[in-house]
């Protein structure tokens, strides 16, 4: 997909914007590898038209995780955004946002292939979504 030329010429004006959450027990931080990716991600997705970044913290983790909403806890406070990375020609936002759940609620899901937890040093070693600064990012995950 190309991107009208014209929203070049002015600044900031188009990105698709993802949430995504930063769930961390015990030092180490879940990772997913949805069905059609050879990398891992922070759990989350895109924002759809209309919908609000809680509802989509809400919905992502329900279809990637299986863990119903009334068990996910979270004060849907950006604790990091980065922005500009281009993916698929598409200019990205991803929205970060510290999430509670119980691990033993993670269930298999036709969304995602694996679900992983990782040390800081791992999380370093993996390779991830192309949109995400990892080395910024371990800072804001393991930082007590």
């Amino acid at each position: 997909m190309d991107i009208d030329p014209r929203l070049n010429e002015i600044d900031d004006c188009l990105y698709r914007i993802a949430a995504r959450v930063l769930i961390v027990q015990n030092d180490k931080v879940l990772l997913v590898k949805e069905v059609s990716d050879d990398w891992w991600a922070l759990p989350g997705g895109g924002v759809d038209h209309g919908e609000s970044v809680e509802s989509t913290v809400v919905r992502e983790i329900e279809e990637e995780l299986g863990v119903p909403a009334q068990e996910i806890l979270s004060d849907f406070q950006i604790v990091y955004y980065n922005i500009g990375s281009i993916v698929n020609a598409v200019p990205r936002m991803n929205l970060f946002f510290k999430v509670l759940l119980p691990a033993t609620s993670i269930k298999r899901t036709t969304h995602v292939s694996e679900w992983k937890w990782f040390t800081k040093d791992e999380f370093l070693k993996q390779e991830l979504h192309t949109s995400y600064d990892k080395t910024k990012l371990a800072e804001v995950i393991f930082s007590k």
